[in-house]
């Protein structure tokens, strides 16, 4: 069995027994079969378990892991740390793939030691639709905002070079500053649009509860994590994901309007 798995999906689990059954269909639909799933426990206290253990007792390809809470950084490094595969996928449990997304995005890391990471096309769904497009993936544009979501086809030898997820980024950013880390000395990402990744948007994610979270400390921790790196460029403020969000807010649009009529009268 060992011989046959190629891709690790490694899929962190927190009271996650609302979606994660379609996440499980979605890795099983895969047209890609030599893969292994790990799941991550990370002290859930609803019915998580219970749908991993029979996930585990439908296909041995699913493996378990339990730990007490101590946050996704730690839970993906554990779950990596103990996979067997050559490629890593990183899977929330509430996130979808379509069925042949490890086959498309396993071609290109396949064919090409220059790629460090594979992206996808990123749909939203839920409370949001559209599609996510990146800027560029070269260093400058990731080092102001994040282009690439967590799902998305990697090397385990290069999770190993780089140490995994660090873990002074527990509070959030911690993909982001994971990808900083993968390409900073050198590759290239390519975007493989056959394949497909669901971003499912939730009324409350972790990721809005990031928000209340200081941004300046952790945008600060991740200038001191790459500081050599950061220091060799000069990011625009208007290029931050913060700015950007403010810019095509509701309250920023309406106060252009508001002070037009005054910006006219000045001549500005």
């Amino acid at each position: 069995m060992n011989q046959e798995i190629k891709v690790s999906i490694i899929v962190p689990c927190y009271n996650s027994e609302k979606y994660l059954p379609e996440t499980i269909k979605s890795i099983l639909s895969q047209s890609f079969k030599f893969w292994e799933c790990v799941f991550v426990n990370d002290g859930s206290i609803d019915g998580t378990e219970n749908v991993i253990l029979n996930a585990v007792s439908l296909d041995k390809r699913f493996r378990y892991i339990s730990q007490n809470n101590k946050g996704v950084c730690i839970a993906r490094n554990t779950a990596i740390g103990v996979s067997r595969g050559k490629y890593i996928l990183c899977l929330d449990a509430d996130d979808l793939i379509s069925e042949n997304f490890i086959e498309e995005t396993v071609k290109i890391l396949d064919k090409n030691l220059e790629v460090k990471v594979v992206a996808s096309t990123v749909r939203f769904f839920g409370r949001k639709k559209g599609i996510l497009t990146p800027l560029s993936y070269n260093i400058p544009t990731m080092l102001a905002s994040n282009q690439l979501v967590v799902t998305s086809l990697f090397r385990k030898i290069d999770f190993d070079r780089v140490e995994g997820f660090n873990e002074n980024m527990k509070d959030g950013l911690e993909d982001w500053d994971f990808w900083i880390s993968i390409l900073k000395n050198g590759g290239k990402v390519e975007r493989c649009e056959q394949a497909v990744f669901f971003y499912r948007i939730l009324k409350k994610s972790r990721n809005s509860e990031m928000a209340k979270v200081n941004m300046f400390k952790l945008r600060l921790q991740m200038w001191e994590n790459h500081k050599e790196l950061y220091s060799k460029y000069f990011v625009a403020p208007t290029s931050y994901s913060e700015y950007q969000s403010i810019e095509k807010s509701k309250e920023y649009r309406l106060g252009k309007l508001l002070l037009a009529p005054v910006r006219k009268i000045l001549g500005k």
